[in-house]
């Protein structure tokens, strides 16, 4: 968590110039070189942070920085690897394996927070400086500058959130680490004291993001416009993470209205759609604007348009990787952890799909899917009669045939490492609302159900009510605990493997104060050990990694984690 000038703000800038370049959407390539000619340790900021373009670069800087190998892969390792979605696969190092057996030390490498402390500390340093380069540069207007700091605002705010989801109480600082001599040291905050002050900060310039950045050319139907609007935060995923912060602080009247704010802004894009007759597969369900899963002969668009193609009409903001970028950021964690489409055994994914959500389809239905729905045979590949895969992301096609007896699904194995990693879309926001629905009020179910049911009823290709449909609502209407588990089930067929299902269960063990469920969950794809996990789980502290052992070494303000003192400190001297 040191962060160094001399270490950050020239990579930053001479890193963000070669993200910039390939992409249409990064509009200013410039770069102050006096970096490269004074020493570091002589250089005075101020002379840097002096036109538009200073800012511009670092933002780029900022957008880089989270899309880095260690950030992706924390974001998808930490949000779900722990649940029930998830087990071994083959060739896993040995703190992956530790991690999915719940034997997690101060020295496992996963609990680094390093990479996020980094973003964190350029969106400071921007947010710092900016309005500083706006006084001096005439053409950097005032509502520039307000843009650029509300996607600085969202990066760091997101980075927080990572953190307290998965550590609970962590360091919080708005203020930039800019002197290299000075190191970077500050005392945990509480979960909720972190929690409402992002909400804040997110509160403060959410209006100020921007609509779009490239509207629609109205003569095409797909064009760079979607990657524009979609891989740099929009004012929509301002709306979509807020939704997220007060889902988690439990207040779900402010979590409903943003959710509509992103709803209401899809269904007037779908408006635009429509009057330029360019839908395509895009239709309507239950009033909200979805992508049609055809698969009679034909592909499943829903998942190609989401995860093959990415920048999807669904999508409201996704880490993008560029296969004409030249440098070194390549999603390594799809092409790592999930199914590569490798004929090697020792290839094939660090991770796999747990057995009990995919085996006996296509013939009977199991226990969370339905066997016609889409979404199993895209998540999950088979391969020979006991292997389950990871195929979500890894797949850039999944075309499935529902005119046979059983369907027989066909992949296009994507060949690179640039599968993009989605942080919001659509189908998740109406998943948010419905959860808040619910808690908020028995009157609510039905609108909660007609969101979840929206989501089902693409998955399984169904227009019409009670035709084709496998929810209905009078098997949930009478009783909440049954509405809870409903969303929760929706929420996991629809984001599985997508880094959301480990914090699910955490925010629902905060909201009912107790862990139980979560174990009893989490336990049935352990082998071994299985009451010794749930033991261990029964401590609230648990559902958090430990602090780093170097975290531990150098801050010493920071205090770990009770669920993981063992009496010594003999871990943490361990290589």
């Amino acid at each position: 968590m040191i962060t160094k000038i001399k270490k950050s703000m020239k990579r930053m800038v001479s890193k963000a110039l070669s993200f910039l370049l390939p992409l249409s959407f990064f509009f200013l390539a410039s770069c102050s070189d006096f970096l490269d000619v004074l020493p570091l340790n002589d250089v005075v900021l101020e002379n840097y942070w002096t036109k538009e373009s200073d800012v511009t670069s670092v933002l780029m800087g900022c957008y880089e920085s989270l899309q880095s190998e260690d950030c992706v892969t924390r974001m998808g390792l930490w949000g779900e690897v722990r649940s029930d979605n998830m087990k071994m696969g083959v060739a896993s190092s040995q703190d992956l394996e530790q991690l999915v057996k719940e034997n997690i030390l101060p020295s496992n490498s996963f609990c680094n927070w390093a990479s996020f402390y980094q973003t964190i500390n350029r969106c400071n340093i921007l947010i710092h400086y900016a309005p500083q380069v706006q006084e001096l540069d005439p053409n950097y207007t005032l509502s520039e500058m307000k843009a650029n700091i509300a996607e600085a605002t969202f990066i760091r705010s997101l980075c927080y959130f990572y953190l307290i989801r998965t550590f609970r109480d962590v360091p919080f600082s708005r203020e930039p680490s800019i002197d290299d001599l000075k190191e970077y040291r500050v005392p945990a905050d509480s979960f909720n004291d972190v929690l409402n002050n992002i909400i804040a900060d997110m509160e403060d310039v959410k209006d100020d993001a921007q609509l779009y950045f490239r509207k629609p050319n109205p003569d095409k139907q797909r064009e760079d416009a979607e990657i524009d609007n979609t891989a740099r935060v929009t004012r929509p995923a301002m709306y979509a993470l807020l939704a997220d912060l007060y889902l988690w602080k439990g207040d779900w009247q402010r979590c409903i209205d943003c959710c509509d704010y992103v709803i209401k802004f899809k269904q007037d894009e779908f408006d635009n759609l429509l009057k330029r007759r360019l839908q395509n597969d895009i239709f309507i369900f239950n009033d909200i604007p979805l992508y049609m899963e055809k698969i009679e002969n034909t592909s499943g668009n829903a998942y190609n348009a989401i995860f093959g193609q990415g920048n999807s009409f669904e999508s409201l903001f996704e880490i993008t990787y560029n296969e004409q970028l030249n440098n070194n950021n390549r999603n390594t964690y799809i092409s790592s952890h999930y199914y590569n489409g490798s004929s090697s055994s020792s290839s094939n994914g660090r991770l796999a799909a747990v057995d009990e959500f995919y085996e006996g389809l296509p013939l009977n239905s199991t226990e969370l899917f339905n066997n016609k729905d889409c979404r199993a045979y895209e998540s999950i590949y088979q391969a020979g009669t006991t292997q389950f895969y990871i195929g979500k992301y890894s797949a850039t096609r999944a075309v499935l045939d529902n005119s046979k007896s059983d369907w027989t699904p066909s992949y296009s194995w994507r060949s690179d490492s640039y599968a993009h990693w989605i942080v919001y879309r659509l189908t998740e926001v109406m998943l948010m609302k419905a959860e808040a629905l619910i808690e908020l009020s028995n009157d609510k179910f039905e609108d909660a159900f007609s969101l979840i049911n929206a989501v089902s009823k693409r998955a399984v290709n169904s227009f019409a009510p009670g035709t084709g449909e496998v929810l209905k609502f009078d098997d949930y209407k009478d009783s909440k605990e049954n509405m809870e588990q409903l969303v929760m089930d929706e929420r996991q067929r629809e984001l599985m493997f997508e880094g959301k299902r480990w914090y699910d269960l955490v925010r629902i063990a905060r909201r009912t104060g107790t862990t139980k469920e979560l174990a009893k969950t989490v336990t049935k794809k352990q082998l071994t050990n299985i009451s010794g996990i749930q033991i261990r789980l029964a401590d609230p502290n648990a559902l958090y990694l430990p602090y780093f052992r170097n975290e531990i070494k150098v801050n010493p303000f920071l205090q770990q984690n009770p669920a993981y003192h063992t009496g010594d400190d003999s871990d943490l001297e361990k290589n």
